[in-house]
């Protein structure tokens, strides 16, 4: 959905292009300075329009393509005067106009120049609100012309991130390698209970989370959920309507997600697992060999999604600190950095008032009312079904249900063979 280019505008190929302007006076905007700097037209089209008084905050002029320039062009007045405030609820309809706009054309291209920083949304807003707005229209290949360039290699930074864990609920971890020209830097850390989802997304927001200043990011990941995720716009579609409807237990990472992303120039890459990619290989390594320390941390979003969980008292608990493994050439990258205490010590213990819930059981499956969840320790109670499937072999008469996280438990004694049942005496 979204990708960054510094390419030349008479070089880039796209169907439209987007220039921030401003109604009233001044100097002419950085974007319109650039696009007037590639073609000569669009100076005295500015001019034309701004001498008519056709410029208004939120309202959309359009160049067509001429004989010198093949992509039409958005003149986009964001704000009244150089000095003034942009407004969300003004680039909001601006940026719905120009979807509109683009549909209509039927363009699958639409490239962005950075708009004026001051007053009002900074920049980090201003690409958060594009990114709600477009996605809508995934399909629609949306390019942001980054002042970065790709010929420079400073501030170039390659993550590659991987994660997993034994089972739903169990002993997980995740690793990064990130790579900064001739530097690389590795960070893991393991948890005792949650899922692989989390640990393949916490990998890439810890990287990104180790980065000092806005980099080109190119993030390599082997899951498809959190690279489709991102390329396909299903995450700024969740997070416009503020998560509302998504069963997710991840909701807390792709916010910490969603916030870098928007400070630097990601594109994330698909790489499939386990290919010989040596450093994704290495991140696999990373993640296995955190999630058997002896040092493991709580992964607190997971737990409190599941309510009151059955403890590990065999488990030893550390704060969710990345542990940064020691490389040939230990100097770190200059935009890359991983927090003081990230390495763990020798002889980390357990605190000596860790143990196990009062109500948490290592028991047998229930039988009968009063026995406690195996889950969350709660007393059960005795249920009858409303309907039995139809044509079934055999049903339960009633059942053990939690009414505090849910769970219902079958027992052998309640349960009756249908044709046993329709037997004459």
């Amino acid at each position: 959905m979204l990708r960054f280019s510094s390419t030349a505008l008479t070089q880039l190929p796209t169907d439209a292009l987007v220039v921030d302007v401003d109604c009233v006076g001044g100097e002419p905007t950085a974007a319109l300075r650039r696009c007037s700097a590639a073609f000569s037209d669009v100076a005295g089209a500015y001019e034309r329009h701004f001498n008519a008084g056709d410029l208004r905050p939120g309202e959309l002029l359009v160049l067509p393509p001429t004989s010198d320039r093949s992509a039409t062009v958005f003149l986009a007045p964001s704000r009244v005067h150089p000095q003034g405030e942009l407004r969300a609820e003004d680039f909001k309809r601006l940026s719905k106009t120009i979807l509109e706009e683009t549909l209509r054309r039927g363009f699958h291209s639409l490239a962005w120049l950075p708009f004026h920083v001051g007053r009002g949304l900074d920049e980090t807003e201003i690409r958060r609100q594009l990114l709600y707005s477009f996605a809508r229209s995934p399909e629609l290949e949306l390019i942001y012309l980054s002042e970065n360039s790709d010929n420079n290699p400073v501030g170039r930074v390659s993550i590659f991130s991987d994660g997993g864990a034994e089972k739903e609920g169990g002993k997980g971890g995740y690793g990064v390698v990130l790579r900064f020209g001739d530097h690389h830097k590795e960070l893991s850390c393991g948890f005792q209970q949650t899922t692989v989802e989390r640990m393949e997304l916490m990998a890439a927001v810890v990287g990104l989370e180790a980065l000092k200043r806005r980099c080109r990011v190119r993030l390599h990941s082997d899951s498809r959920y959190v690279v489709d995720s991102v390329n396909t716009g299903l995450l700024f579609r969740h997070a416009s309507r503020q998560w509302k409807g998504r069963k997710s237990r991840s909701v807390d990472l792709w916010e910490r997600f969603l916030d870098q992303y928007l400070k630097h120039d990601v594109e994330l890459i698909w790489i499939k697992g386990h290919s010989g990619i040596e450093d994704n290989d290495r991140c696999d390594q990373l993640a296995g060999e955190a999630r058997q320390a002896i040092t493991l941390a709580i992964d607190e979003g997971f737990r409190s999604k599941q309510g009151k969980r059955k403890s590990k008292p065999a488990s030893r608990t550390a704060p969710a600190t990345p542990v940064q493994s020691s490389t040939p050439n230990p100097t770190a990258p200059a935009n890359v950095t991983a927090p003081a205490n990230a390495t763990a010590p020798a002889n980390a213990t357990a605190p000596a008032n860790v143990t196990a819930p009062a109500n948490a059981t290592s028991g047998g499956k229930p039988k009968k009312t009063g026995d406690p969840c195996r889950a969350c320790g709660h007393a059960l109670e005795k249920r009858i079904p409303k309907k039995h499937k139809a044509n079934a072999a055999y049903h339960f008469a009633w059942y053990l249900y939690c009414t505090n996280c849910k769970r219902f438990y079958h027992v052998e004694e309640a349960k009756v063979d249908v044709a046993e049942s329709y037997k004459t005496p």
